[in-house]
């Protein structure tokens, strides 16, 4: 007799261990289903709140830079007696828009010395260098017409 309770008992704890792991994997699999669904629901809703890559690159992926030149301009100062000197590169999206601003070289040119030497002294600082890479940019893009200048970069910069 005492076998048999031991046998009967042995049978409700694996039937009872069998019915915890079953409502364990259960849960498991309906919480993974729930977390995969508010993955996808939340990626897609939160998608267009996403900042966009902003420089372009070409198709075949590589960077297309074109000089713009050396400039050496007075800043706008109540003395009058300081100078920039700056070598100016601007990144375009192909070899087509980089041939295109090559025949319109005299006025970028125009456009940018017209940018540094409405400068003042603390609109150069490092600290606002950014700021004047993106109105070289906004204000070229603006005059050409188009997303033609991707990025703009200075590999000289002097100001004395």
């Amino acid at each position: 007799m005492a076998e048999e309770k031991n046998n009967g008992d042995s049978k409700e704890k694996s039937s009872k261990s069998r019915l915890d792991l079953q409502i364990i994997v259960v849960g498991l699999v309906v919480f993974l289903m729930c977390m995969g669904g508010a993955y996808f629901m939340i990626r897609s809703l939160l998608a267009p709140l996403l900042p966009q890559e902003e420089e372009k690159k070409s198709s075949s992926g590589e960077v297309v830079l074109v000089e713009a030149g050396e400039f050496t301009t007075n800043i706008y100062d109540i003395n009058g007696t300081r100078y920039l000197k700056a070598e100016v590169y601007l990144q375009v999206p192909d070899k087509k828009v980089e041939k295109e601003l090559e025949t319109v070289m005299p006025v970028v040119k125009d456009e940018i010395l017209s940018i540094l030497s409405s400068q003042t002294v603390a609109d150069l600082d490092v600290r606002n260098r950014d700021n004047l890479r993106k109105t070289i940019k906004e204000r070229l893009n603006r005059k050409l017409g188009g997303e033609k200048v991707t990025g703009v970069y200075f590999t000289s910069f002097i100001v004395q």
